[in-house]
């Protein structure tokens, strides 16, 4: 595995991650986008698929809960192990590996590669991300699809808010604040975390790029792909400028 050093995504993903978005992340949810991907895709079961950036793998489970072949990639350790736990305690298996998804270990085994909730766009440059997509194109079968959630760029424009806040479910406050910068189309997003004693610390927080689907499009085909279909939602909504997700399928070849 690439060593990253002390990049963001590694120390954010390392420490606050679930604890800034865990109360999000329900089992009812899950089931519900996995549904979807497997419709979006057309995946049968027995179909091998490739959950990019899996994290602690509720994605993953419910995938597998569908008879698919499922493997779980992330770039953290601790959540790949976190992905097999819920996979005995849902008593589905899934293989999984911790690795740089600019270097995915497979080459031609995938009917399908997905990767869910904003994972596209956490690295340095457009270069890089890139690489991933050239990665996962060699990871795909012939034909294979990959599908991108992301956060639609145009939605987060419109409904841009800098301050935001939130508690925890143990009285831990969450401040939020989010700095766009529109020559670059990065969004970042930083938190102040108070605990219950009134402890204050600063959090890394995330730093992402927003890709409009002109780009998206450029950039998959480089990589030999083409989009066949875009959505703005879980449930199958047309994309537009008011959908908070841009949810591209592009297939190989």
């Amino acid at each position: 595995m690439t060593s990253q050093g002390s990049a963001w995504y590694v120390d954010f993903f390392r420490i606050d991650y679930l604890n800034v978005y865990g109360h999000m992340f329900t089992e009812e949810r899950a089931e519900k986008e996995s549904a979807f991907v497997a419709s979006a895709l057309g995946l049968k079961a027995g179909a091998s698929v490739l959950d990019l950036c899996c994290g602690q793998g509720r994605h993953s489970v419910q995938l597998a809960k569908r008879g698919l072949k499922v493997t779980g990639l992330d770039l953290n350790p601790d959540y790949v192990e976190l992905a097999q736990q819920a996979a005995k305690a849902s008593k589905v298996e899934i293989e999984t590996v911790a690795a740089d998804m600019r270097e995915i270990p497979f080459a031609n085994k995938f009917d399908a590669i997905v990767n869910m909730y904003s994972s596209f766009g956490y690295l340095e440059s457009e270069a890089e991300d890139l690489k991933v997509l050239e990665s996962a194109g060699k990871a795909l079968k012939a034909d294979g699809r990959l599908l991108l959630d992301m956060l639609n760029r145009e939605w987060a424009i419109d409904n841009y808010v800098q301050n935001d806040w939130h508690t925890g479910a143990d009285g831990t406050l969450y401040v939020e604040r989010r700095d766009l910068d529109l020559a670059t189309s990065r969004m970042h997003v930083h938190f102040i975390v108070v605990d219950p004693k009134g402890g204050r610390r600063e959090s890394i927080g995330h730093n992402i790029r927003l890709y409009t689907l002109t780009e998206m499009t450029r950039l998959l085909e480089r990589v030999g792909m083409r989009v066949t279909a875009v959505f703005g939602g879980f449930d199958s909504e047309e994309y537009g400028i008011g959908t908070r997700r841009m949810i591209a399928v592009a297939k190989k070849g």
